[in-house]
């Protein structure tokens, strides 16, 4: 049996939360490994998912513990979508506001 792990790197551009954790933690990088093993007696290579681990290191230059929890992908995948909403929602807010102090500036 062959295993393997993908990593990738999330950035959290807001404090968020996932049921698998109980604690809502803070905005910042994140790095997501998921094991997956692969399925034998198959005629072809085929894995299956294992494990998703959500892993938070301590900022560059600070002390601190490496902590990992593992979570539901499909939890983990709301959570960064909903950050990924908020974020494009907080750009439109701005890019509105900048919008309309401009007209106002343009009116006076």
């Amino acid at each position: 049996m062959v295993k393997r792990v993908n990593k990738k790197l999330v950035t959290f551009q807001f404090p968020f939360s996932i049921d698998d954790i109980g604690k809502e933690l803070p905005a910042g990088d994140y790095t997501i490994e998921s094991e997956e093993e692969s399925i034998v007696g198959l005629s072809f290579l085929a894995y299956r998912h294992i494990e998703t681990i959500l892993v938070e290191r301590p900022p560059k230059g600070k002390p601190g513990a490496t902590h990992y929890w593992s979570v539901d992908p499909d939890a983990l995948a709301k959570a960064i979508e909903a950050d990924s909403d908020r974020f494009l929602e907080s750009k439109r807010a701005a890019a509105s506001a900048r919008q309309a102090s401009g007209k106002e500036t343009e009116s006076e």
